[in-house]
Formats: structure tokens, sequence, C-alpha cells
């Protein structure tokens, strides 16, 4: 395959991605040339796998000896590398691993901006890593591939920010809810129905991660986002929802959101601002946020002695969509139902026999599948998303895929099902069942 050819072929599965997740597609043709000298690579050759990313991958294992540096030093080790079925998993893989907080200054960057971010986050050892992608860049004139339609790609207009995540739980309910897994859920939904209608979007976290408050209100500050929606849920043992803005904010956001969650069904306690200091904001994810509009959003208390615990759990996915379609008016672009922007369509589940718990990597979602027939169907988004992958869905023929794999789908109450093996088949992780607590354990 000629060196143009090859560029093609990347060029047009690099754009596709950049469409949906704003990395920039020459970065992704240029790391693909570097790190697999141009396809001809033991590990593109044997293992489908462009970028050098080491793991497990959706066709398994491949392990070979490859260079590192320690201390600018470079040595030889032997090492597990991710095996892909095609070069299409391969890119939708790497799409993935930008998609992690640590690269959020990629997002939406130029590509002299994303090769230094890549390096600075510590994609690669090697000390001059982004001085060769952007050679190759200006040398085969990649940037022409960051646009779309003679338009360069938007920045994102919003950034999520699941509150709190890993050794950090937030407010914890005597029912065992945990803020942080409520936080998580809620904005995993609205980052996927921003997608669908089109909104640039990134998340700080897609995943139970920690985070410190520097490291939050960085990705918050360098997003190149508008505005930022923080998740909170509440404690204190009130009830009802609260909405909250910087002192130097109009407010209006804010109280748009607060009309959201009155509309949708939930009582609202208030929308205010809290003041520091003399002309400093309280919370610091107003006040580290730089010029970015933040509206944290308590949902509701975890603790409440009223109904908010049973409605958190009940109406959170309402709640979530009417922020999605409140925030669409607010900046003007058309809404859709989830209902006139559908999922995939797909056989409903009959009602199920039981519930199973879903845990990856020893973290307990908060959501559940089902065990039907003695086959237990999970959630395919959430749990997706969990990993740091994101779910295909192809209009044409309406069809579901996770890492290029087509997955058996079923389909209750909108949310997309497949059966717990097929999952881990192509997210690349180990299934097991314990029937003892009815749990789906996933490994990677």
């Amino acid at each position: 395959m000629s060196q143009q050819a090859f560029i093609e072929k990347i060029a047009l599965i690099a754009q596709e991605e950049m469409k949906r997740s704003g990395v920039p597609a020459s970065l992704t043709i240029a790391q693909a040339i570097l790190e697999s000298g141009w396809g001809t690579s033991e590990l593109a050759t044997k293992a489908n796998n462009l970028f050098g990313i080491k793991g497990t991958g959706p066709a398994g294992i491949y392990q070979k000896v490859s260079p590192e540096y320690v201390d600018n030093k470079k040595i030889e080790k032997l090492s597990d590398f991710r095996k892909y079925n095609n070069w299409l998993e391969s890119v939708q893989d790497h799409t993935a691993k930008l998609l992690k907080p640590i690269y959020a200054k990629v997002l939406g960057a130029s590509y002299i901006v994303a090769c230094h971010a890549v390096q600075d986050a510590g994609y690669a050892t090697d000390p001059n890593y982004a001085q060769e992608l952007i050679e190759r860049i200006e040398k085969y004139e990649l940037y022409q591939y960051d646009s779309q339609g003679g338009q360069t790609m938007p920045l994102p207009i919003l950034i999520i920010d699941p509150g709190h995540g890993g050794s950090d739980p937030g407010a914890v309910g005597a029912n065992g809810l945990k803020e942080k897994d409520l936080n998580l859920q809620i904005s995993l939904y609205q980052y996927a129905r921003f997608q669908a209608l089109g909104v640039p979007v990134v998340l700080t976290r897609a995943s139970d991660i920690t985070l410190t408050p520097d490291q939050r209100t960085k990705l918050v500050r360098e997003s190149g986002a508008k505005y930022c929606i923080s998740n909170h849920i509440n404690a204190g043992g009130g009830d009802g929802a609260e909405t909250i803005y910087s002192i130097h904010s109009d407010g209006k956001l804010a109280n748009k959101i607060a009309e959201a969650l009155s509309t949708s069904g939930q009582n609202v306690r208030r929308v205010f601002s809290r003041q520091g200091k003399p002309n400093y904001d309280y919370y610091f994810m107003h006040r580290e946020t730089g010029s970015v509009e933040t509206v944290i959003v308590e949902y509701g208390f975890i603790d409440s002695k009223q109904d908010d615990v049973e409605q958190i759990q009940r109406d959170w996915k309402i709640w979530s969509e009417s922020i999605v379609k409140y925030f669409c008016d607010f900046i003007g672009v058309p809404y859709k139902s989830p209902t006139e922007n559908p999922q995939p369509e797909a056989k409903p589940v009959d009602k199920p026999v039981d519930k199973v718990s879903i845990e990856i990597n020893g973290k307990v979602l908060p959501v559940q599948g089902y065990l039907k027939d003695g086959i237990s169907t999970l959630p395919v988004r959430v749990v997706s998303e969990a990993v740091g992958v994101t779910p295909g869905w192809c209009p044409d023929n309406k069809t579901v895929t996770v890492n290029g794999k087509q997955l058996t789908v079923t389909n209750e109450t909108g949310t997309s099902y497949a059966p717990a093996r097929e999952i881990a088949s192509a997210l690349g992780l180990q299934v097991e069942w314990v029937q003892e607590t009815k749990t789906v354990k996933l490994k990677g």
C-alpha cells in the first residue's frame, strides 16, 4: 500500500471519529503513521494495532518486545498489546483513549496544541513525540483533514462534570446510594443525548476515577467550552433541587435548568449564588473555572426524609432529559426527544425473570441488567462508557456496535441491552457470573 493510499484509508475513519469526538483527524492519522510505520509494523500486520495501545483487545493479546524510554533512556521491554479484528477497531479504540479526561486539551484543538497535549498527558514516553507528529502533519498536509465541508471542527460548547468520583464518593445515603455513581449515571446519559442532537460536548470524567479540584477545574478551563453543568446530589436532610451560579453570572442558565427540573416534576428549593470573601465565589467550581459559565446542579437530597431518594432513583432520566431539552433551547439548537431521535429499534425485552448487578474491575455500576432464560443482558451504553468506549449506532441497518462488533440487542424503555458475554468480548473483558449474589463481573 502506498503512503497516500494509507493516509486516505485512515483519513476516512479518522474524520468520522472526529465528527463524534472532537479528536483532530490530523492527529489520528499522524499517530497511525508514526506508530505503525505506515501500516507495516509487526503490530499493525499481525494484531491490526496501529497505535501501540497495550492491554487486551477485542481479538485478544499480542506480545512483543518494544522500545520504551525511562528517564529519557531507551530500553527494551516485553509487553502485552491489544489485538484487533481490523483497523477500524484500532482507530475507534484510539478515540476512546483520547476521550479520557487527561486528554481533554486534545479535543477540538489545533494540530499543534493536540500534539503537545498527547505528549504532556503521557501518551508516549519518547521526549520528541510531539515534534515528530507535527513534522508528519506538516510534511503530508494532514491538517487538511481537520476541515469538514470547509468548516473546521467546532470546539465543545458544553462540558459536563460528574461531581466527585473514585476515592471521593461524595454524599452517601443510608440506603447505600453513592453520589458519585448517580452523578456519573446522569452525566453519561446527558452526554449521549447531546451527542445524538449534534451539540459539541465533552466530559470531565467518563468512569469512576478520582479528580482533584485542580484537575477538575483545569479540565473545564481548558476544554474550550462556553458552559459547564456540574452534576451533584445534595445531602443534609432537605428536599428538592437547587441550582447554583457564580456571583459574576447573570444566573440565566441556572434559572433555565431549575425551570427544566420543575417542569419535569421535581420541586425546586432555590436558585442562588454564594460569595466567599469579597468579590470571590464560595464554590471552587465557580471560582476556578475561568470564563466558563458553570452551573452546579443539585438534583435532590440523598438523605431526604421526604421523597427525594425515591424520585432520584425513579426519575433521574426524566430530569436529565429535561435539562437536555432546556439547554438546547437556551443555546438555540433544535431539540428532538428520544422518540423522535430514537435509539436502535429492537425486539422489546419481556418481563425480566430477575435483575442482576454489574461490576467492572471491582466497581459496582449504579444500574442493573436482567437475567432471562439463563442469559444475563446488560445495558450496552452504560457498560461500554464505563470503560471509555462509545457504542456505535448505524441508522441504515439499525445495528448497535461496540469496538466495531455488532451486538444482539433488545430494547426496554429506550435502553439497548445485549448479552453480557457479547459485550465483554467486544470490550476485551473477561466475564464471570456469581450465582449467589446474581452479579456479572467484568474484568480487563
